[in-house]
Protein backbone atom coordinates (compact mmCIF):
# COMPACT_ATOMS: atom_id res chain seq x y z
CA UNK A 1 0.00 0.00 0.00
CA UNK A 2 2.62 2.47 1.01
CA UNK A 3 4.39 1.89 -2.61
CA UNK A 4 1.02 2.31 -4.37
CA UNK A 5 0.56 5.91 -2.59
CA UNK A 6 4.09 6.71 -3.03
CA UNK A 7 3.45 6.42 -7.05
CA UNK A 8 0.34 8.04 -6.53
CA UNK A 9 1.67 11.13 -4.97
CA UNK A 10 4.52 11.08 -7.56
CA UNK A 11 2.43 11.37 -10.48
CA UNK A 12 0.32 14.13 -9.18
CA UNK A 13 3.53 16.07 -8.40
CA UNK A 14 4.59 15.15 -11.99
CA UNK A 15 1.10 16.50 -13.46
CA UNK A 16 1.34 19.84 -11.52
CA UNK A 17 4.77 20.63 -12.58
CA UNK A 18 3.74 20.02 -16.32
CA UNK A 19 0.47 22.39 -15.83
CA UNK A 20 2.21 24.85 -14.73
CA UNK A 21 5.61 25.07 -16.98
CA UNK A 22 3.23 24.23 -19.76
CA UNK A 23 2.43 28.07 -20.62
CA UNK A 24 6.09 28.42 -21.07
CA UNK A 25 6.80 25.56 -23.12
CA UNK A 26 4.27 26.86 -25.97
CA UNK A 27 5.67 30.53 -25.51
CA UNK A 28 9.10 28.73 -26.44
CA UNK A 29 7.57 26.68 -29.09
CA UNK A 30 5.65 30.04 -30.76
CA UNK A 31 9.10 31.90 -31.24
CA UNK A 32 10.49 29.13 -33.32
CA UNK A 33 7.39 29.21 -35.74
CA UNK A 34 7.53 30.55 -39.24
CA UNK A 35 5.16 33.55 -38.27
CA UNK A 36 6.61 34.38 -35.35
CA UNK A 37 9.99 34.38 -37.06
CA UNK A 38 8.74 36.71 -39.82
CA UNK A 39 7.70 38.88 -36.96
CA UNK A 40 10.90 38.86 -35.34
CA UNK A 41 12.92 39.63 -39.60
CA UNK A 42 10.31 42.74 -39.11
CA UNK A 43 11.11 43.91 -35.55
CA UNK A 44 14.59 43.91 -36.57
CA UNK A 45 14.03 45.44 -40.44
CA UNK A 46 12.30 48.14 -38.38
CA UNK A 47 15.22 48.91 -36.27
CA UNK A 48 17.76 49.23 -38.97
CA UNK A 49 20.22 46.93 -41.18
CA UNK A 50 22.28 45.28 -38.44
CA UNK A 51 19.18 43.21 -37.21
CA UNK A 52 18.75 41.91 -40.04
CA UNK A 53 20.98 38.49 -40.82
CA UNK A 54 19.89 37.63 -43.92
CA UNK A 55 21.98 38.88 -46.71
CA UNK A 56 19.85 41.00 -49.17
CA UNK A 57 20.67 40.07 -52.68
CA UNK A 58 20.24 43.11 -55.36
CA UNK A 59 20.35 43.38 -58.92
CA UNK A 60 21.64 46.57 -59.90
CA UNK A 61 21.83 47.99 -63.62
CA UNK A 62 23.32 50.80 -65.64
CA UNK A 63 22.50 51.84 -68.87
CA UNK A 64 26.36 52.51 -69.71
CA UNK A 65 29.87 53.90 -68.47
CA UNK A 66 29.43 57.73 -68.31
CA UNK A 67 30.80 59.88 -65.49
CA UNK A 68 27.13 60.82 -64.67
CA UNK A 69 26.30 57.83 -63.99
CA UNK A 70 28.93 56.37 -62.05
CA UNK A 71 28.58 58.73 -60.04
CA UNK A 72 25.07 58.37 -59.14
CA UNK A 73 26.03 54.41 -59.13
CA UNK A 74 28.73 55.15 -56.27
CA UNK A 75 26.21 57.85 -54.54
CA UNK A 76 23.94 54.79 -54.45
CA UNK A 77 26.34 52.41 -52.29
CA UNK A 78 27.19 55.56 -50.26
CA UNK A 79 23.76 56.19 -49.35
CA UNK A 80 22.94 52.63 -48.40
CA UNK A 81 26.44 52.44 -46.60
CA UNK A 82 24.58 55.59 -44.36
CA UNK A 83 21.97 53.67 -43.45
CA UNK A 84 23.66 50.65 -42.26
CA UNK A 85 23.90 48.24 -45.33
CA UNK A 86 27.35 47.37 -46.53
CA UNK A 87 28.20 45.57 -49.68
CA UNK A 88 29.63 42.30 -49.01
CA UNK A 89 28.88 42.30 -45.33
CA UNK A 90 24.86 42.45 -44.84
CA UNK A 91 23.73 43.42 -48.40
CA UNK A 92 25.42 41.83 -51.49
CA UNK A 93 24.93 43.85 -54.49
CA UNK A 94 25.51 42.46 -58.08
CA UNK A 95 26.56 45.40 -60.59
CA UNK A 96 25.93 45.07 -64.40
CA UNK A 97 27.03 47.25 -67.16
CA UNK A 98 24.26 47.12 -70.06
CA UNK A 99 26.46 48.96 -72.39
CA UNK A 100 23.83 50.99 -74.16
CA UNK A 101 22.51 47.74 -75.58
CA UNK A 102 18.61 47.09 -75.13
CA UNK A 103 19.42 43.35 -76.05
CA UNK A 104 22.08 43.34 -73.34
CA UNK A 105 20.13 45.32 -70.99
CA UNK A 106 17.07 42.51 -71.89
CA UNK A 107 18.88 39.68 -71.17
CA UNK A 108 20.95 41.05 -67.83
CA UNK A 109 17.62 41.75 -66.27
CA UNK A 110 16.16 38.56 -66.53
CA UNK A 111 19.07 36.97 -65.55
CA UNK A 112 18.45 38.79 -62.55
CA UNK A 113 14.52 37.41 -62.06
CA UNK A 114 16.37 33.45 -62.70
CA UNK A 115 19.01 34.53 -59.54
CA UNK A 116 16.19 35.61 -57.95
CA UNK A 117 17.23 38.89 -56.27
CA UNK A 118 15.05 40.71 -53.59
CA UNK A 119 15.45 44.03 -55.50
CA UNK A 120 15.75 45.60 -58.50
CA UNK A 121 18.10 49.16 -59.40
CA UNK A 122 18.21 50.82 -62.69
CA UNK A 123 20.64 53.60 -63.28
CA UNK A 124 18.68 55.45 -66.55
CA UNK A 125 15.05 55.21 -67.75
CA UNK A 126 16.19 52.26 -70.61
CA UNK A 127 18.15 49.76 -67.80
CA UNK A 128 14.61 50.77 -65.29
CA UNK A 129 12.43 49.91 -68.02
CA UNK A 130 14.22 46.71 -68.90
CA UNK A 131 13.73 45.40 -65.21
CA UNK A 132 10.41 46.59 -65.09
CA UNK A 133 9.27 44.21 -67.92
CA UNK A 134 11.29 41.42 -66.39
CA UNK A 135 9.85 41.62 -63.18
CA UNK A 136 6.34 42.33 -64.41
CA UNK A 137 5.67 43.65 -60.72
CA UNK A 138 6.56 40.71 -58.86
CA UNK A 139 9.93 42.14 -57.37
CA UNK A 140 10.81 46.17 -56.11
CA UNK A 141 12.02 48.03 -58.76
CA UNK A 142 13.76 51.36 -57.56
CA UNK A 143 14.77 53.80 -60.23
CA UNK A 144 17.30 56.52 -61.08
CA UNK A 145 17.68 58.92 -63.30
CA UNK A 146 14.42 58.79 -65.04
CA UNK A 147 13.22 62.74 -65.97
CA UNK A 148 10.11 61.26 -66.42
CA UNK A 149 8.35 58.00 -64.79
CA UNK A 150 4.75 58.70 -65.50
CA UNK A 151 5.58 59.56 -69.47
CA UNK A 152 7.85 56.53 -69.87
CA UNK A 153 5.21 53.91 -68.28
CA UNK A 154 7.33 52.55 -65.58
CA UNK A 155 4.29 54.58 -62.60
CA UNK A 156 0.99 55.40 -62.87
CA UNK A 157 1.27 58.53 -60.91
CA UNK A 158 4.40 59.99 -59.03
CA UNK A 159 3.04 60.41 -56.06
CA UNK A 160 1.60 57.07 -55.67
CA UNK A 161 3.19 54.76 -58.29
CA UNK A 162 0.74 52.24 -58.06
CA UNK A 163 3.03 49.22 -59.49
CA UNK A 164 6.20 47.95 -57.64
CA UNK A 165 8.37 51.08 -59.01
CA UNK A 166 9.69 53.55 -57.26
CA UNK A 167 12.70 55.84 -56.77
CA UNK A 168 14.11 59.07 -58.24
CA UNK A 169 13.77 61.50 -60.65
CA UNK A 170 16.35 63.59 -62.47
CA UNK A 171 14.26 66.25 -63.94
CA UNK A 172 16.04 69.06 -65.38
CA UNK A 173 15.38 72.40 -63.62
CA UNK A 174 15.07 73.88 -67.66
CA UNK A 175 13.76 77.24 -66.58
CA UNK A 176 17.31 77.91 -64.41
CA UNK A 177 19.16 76.36 -66.50
CA UNK A 178 17.48 78.74 -69.93
CA UNK A 179 18.27 81.67 -66.74
CA UNK A 180 21.99 80.65 -66.65
CA UNK A 181 22.11 80.65 -70.31
CA UNK A 182 20.52 84.17 -70.77
CA UNK A 183 23.20 85.62 -68.12
CA UNK A 184 26.03 84.67 -70.04
CA UNK A 185 24.92 85.20 -73.80
CA UNK A 186 22.61 88.64 -73.26
CA UNK A 187 22.46 89.22 -76.45
CA UNK A 188 21.92 85.86 -78.21
CA UNK A 189 18.56 85.12 -80.59
CA UNK A 190 18.66 81.84 -81.72
CA UNK A 191 18.90 78.78 -79.15
CA UNK A 192 19.46 75.02 -80.66
CA UNK A 193 17.91 72.09 -78.68
CA UNK A 194 20.34 68.80 -79.98
CA UNK A 195 18.81 65.61 -78.45
CA UNK A 196 18.73 62.02 -80.02
CA UNK A 197 14.87 61.02 -81.31
CA UNK A 198 15.49 57.45 -79.12
CA UNK A 199 16.25 59.28 -75.91
CA UNK A 200 12.82 58.61 -74.13
CA UNK A 201 14.28 61.08 -71.12
CA UNK A 202 14.21 64.26 -72.64
CA UNK A 203 10.00 64.84 -73.88
CA UNK A 204 9.24 67.03 -71.16
CA UNK A 205 12.70 69.08 -70.60
CA UNK A 206 12.53 70.01 -74.67
CA UNK A 207 9.30 70.36 -74.59
CA UNK A 208 9.74 72.56 -71.57
CA UNK A 209 12.54 74.31 -73.52
CA UNK A 210 10.66 75.10 -76.84
CA UNK A 211 7.88 76.65 -74.58
CA UNK A 212 9.92 78.91 -72.53
CA UNK A 213 12.65 79.96 -75.31
CA UNK A 214 10.54 83.23 -76.48
CA UNK A 215 10.24 84.60 -73.32
CA UNK A 216 14.20 85.56 -73.68
CA UNK A 217 13.37 86.52 -76.78
CA UNK A 218 14.56 83.17 -78.87
CA UNK A 219 13.67 81.28 -81.39
CA UNK A 220 13.74 77.82 -80.60
CA UNK A 221 16.07 75.58 -83.76
CA UNK A 222 15.51 71.51 -82.87
CA UNK A 223 17.77 68.95 -84.38
CA UNK A 224 17.88 65.24 -83.24
CA UNK A 225 20.26 62.83 -84.22
CA UNK A 226 19.23 58.85 -84.33
CA UNK A 227 22.85 57.14 -83.55
CA UNK A 228 25.94 58.78 -82.53
CA UNK A 229 27.17 57.93 -85.88
CA UNK A 230 25.01 61.30 -87.32
CA UNK A 231 26.08 63.45 -84.08
CA UNK A 232 29.16 65.52 -85.85
CA UNK A 233 27.24 66.51 -89.15
CA UNK A 234 24.35 67.22 -87.80
CA UNK A 235 25.85 69.27 -84.69
CA UNK A 236 27.75 70.97 -86.87
CA UNK A 237 24.99 71.75 -89.11
CA UNK A 238 22.81 73.23 -86.08
CA UNK A 239 25.87 75.25 -84.56
CA UNK A 240 25.98 77.06 -88.01
CA UNK A 241 22.29 78.09 -87.35
CA UNK A 242 22.43 78.93 -83.86
CA UNK A 243 24.12 81.03 -81.14
CA UNK A 244 24.62 78.54 -78.70
CA UNK A 245 23.38 74.90 -78.05
CA UNK A 246 20.94 73.10 -75.16
CA UNK A 247 21.39 69.37 -74.58
CA UNK A 248 18.59 67.90 -72.24
CA UNK A 249 19.62 64.62 -70.31
CA UNK A 250 20.55 62.55 -73.57
CA UNK A 251 22.43 59.64 -72.12
CA UNK A 252 23.30 58.85 -76.19
CA UNK A 253 24.87 62.51 -76.61
CA UNK A 254 26.41 62.46 -73.06
CA UNK A 255 28.75 58.97 -74.27
CA UNK A 256 29.54 61.01 -77.03
CA UNK A 257 30.30 64.75 -75.68
CA UNK A 258 34.39 64.72 -77.58
CA UNK A 259 32.29 64.03 -80.56
CA UNK A 260 30.08 66.96 -80.13
CA UNK A 261 32.53 69.69 -78.41
CA UNK A 262 34.94 68.98 -81.52
CA UNK A 263 31.41 70.15 -84.16
CA UNK A 264 30.76 72.58 -81.80
CA UNK A 265 34.36 74.38 -81.08
CA UNK A 266 34.45 74.22 -84.91
CA UNK A 267 32.13 76.90 -84.97
CA UNK A 268 32.72 78.83 -82.23
CA UNK A 269 28.80 77.68 -80.31
CA UNK A 270 28.97 77.24 -76.77
CA UNK A 271 27.20 73.89 -75.40
CA UNK A 272 24.58 74.42 -72.43
CA UNK A 273 24.38 70.71 -71.12
CA UNK A 274 22.42 68.95 -68.39
CA UNK A 275 24.81 67.55 -66.00
CA UNK A 276 28.11 68.74 -64.30
CA UNK A 277 30.35 65.90 -66.23
CA UNK A 278 29.07 67.32 -69.89
CA UNK A 279 30.44 70.39 -68.66
CA UNK A 280 33.70 69.25 -67.70
CA UNK A 281 33.84 67.17 -71.27
CA UNK A 282 33.62 70.49 -72.90
CA UNK A 283 29.91 72.12 -71.98
CA UNK A 284 30.27 75.80 -71.36
CA UNK A 285 27.71 75.73 -67.83
CA UNK A 286 24.97 74.71 -66.59
CA UNK A 287 22.29 74.31 -63.40
CA UNK A 288 22.07 70.94 -62.96
CA UNK A 289 21.41 68.30 -60.92
CA UNK A 290 24.13 66.94 -58.07
CA UNK A 291 24.40 63.68 -59.48
CA UNK A 292 25.94 61.68 -56.36
CA UNK A 293 23.06 63.00 -54.09
CA UNK A 294 20.47 61.76 -56.78
CA UNK A 295 22.21 58.26 -56.28
CA UNK A 296 22.61 58.86 -52.43
CA UNK A 297 18.53 59.59 -52.43
CA UNK A 298 18.30 56.01 -54.36
CA UNK A 299 20.31 54.50 -51.71
CA UNK A 300 17.94 55.73 -49.14
CA UNK A 301 14.71 55.02 -50.71
CA UNK A 302 16.09 51.25 -50.85
CA UNK A 303 16.65 51.06 -47.53
CA UNK A 304 13.17 51.98 -46.66
CA UNK A 305 11.74 49.49 -48.95
CA UNK A 306 14.09 47.30 -47.33
CA UNK A 307 12.54 47.99 -43.92
CA UNK A 308 9.18 47.28 -45.03
CA UNK A 309 8.20 50.65 -47.19
CA UNK A 310 6.29 49.74 -50.38
CA UNK A 311 7.19 50.80 -53.99
CA UNK A 312 3.64 51.13 -55.02
CA UNK A 313 2.70 53.69 -52.13
CA UNK A 314 6.89 55.37 -52.12
CA UNK A 315 6.07 58.70 -53.91
CA UNK A 316 8.70 59.33 -56.51
CA UNK A 317 11.70 61.45 -55.34
CA UNK A 318 12.47 64.71 -57.18
CA UNK A 319 15.86 65.78 -55.96
CA UNK A 320 16.11 69.54 -54.96
CA UNK A 321 19.43 69.68 -54.92
CA UNK A 322 21.54 71.72 -58.15
CA UNK A 323 24.53 73.04 -58.15
CA UNK A 324 25.94 76.14 -60.89
CA UNK A 325 28.67 74.60 -62.74
CA UNK A 326 30.64 76.89 -65.76
CA UNK A 327 33.83 75.60 -67.13
CA UNK A 328 36.17 78.76 -67.11
CA UNK A 329 38.86 77.47 -69.81
CA UNK A 330 36.28 76.31 -72.41
CA UNK A 331 34.84 80.04 -71.58
CA UNK A 332 38.24 81.60 -72.88
CA UNK A 333 38.75 79.60 -75.59
CA UNK A 334 35.24 80.44 -77.22
CA UNK A 335 35.90 84.15 -76.36
CA UNK A 336 32.87 84.28 -73.63
CA UNK A 337 32.88 85.96 -70.85
CA UNK A 338 31.28 85.28 -67.91
CA UNK A 339 30.01 87.57 -65.10
CA UNK A 340 32.43 87.70 -62.51
CA UNK A 341 29.53 86.75 -59.72
CA UNK A 342 28.72 84.22 -61.52
CA UNK A 343 32.57 82.83 -61.51
CA UNK A 344 33.31 84.00 -58.34
CA UNK A 345 29.96 81.60 -56.75
CA UNK A 346 30.12 78.51 -59.55
CA UNK A 347 32.10 75.56 -59.26
CA UNK A 348 34.85 75.62 -61.86
CA UNK A 349 34.92 72.25 -63.66
CA UNK A 350 37.75 72.90 -66.09
CA UNK A 351 40.39 72.72 -63.01
CA UNK A 352 39.48 69.01 -62.38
Amino acid sequence: MNKIAGIGAFLVGSLITLFICMPFMLSARDCTTPGAAAANNAAGASSGATANTKVIEVGLLQLMSHPSLDDIRQGIYDGLAERGYTDGENIRIEYENGQGDQTLLKTISDQFMADKKDYLVGIATPAAQALANSSQDSVPVVISAVSDPVGVGLVKDNKAPGVNVTGTSDQAPVKAQLDLVKQIMPDAKRLGILYSSSSQNVGESVAEAKRLAPEYGWSAVEATITTTNDLAQVAEQLAGDVDMIFVPNDNVIASAMPTLIAATDSRGVPVFPVVDAMVQEGGLATVGINQHQLGVDTGYILADLIEGKKAAEYPIKFTDKVDTIVNLVKAKALGITIPADLAASAKDVSAN
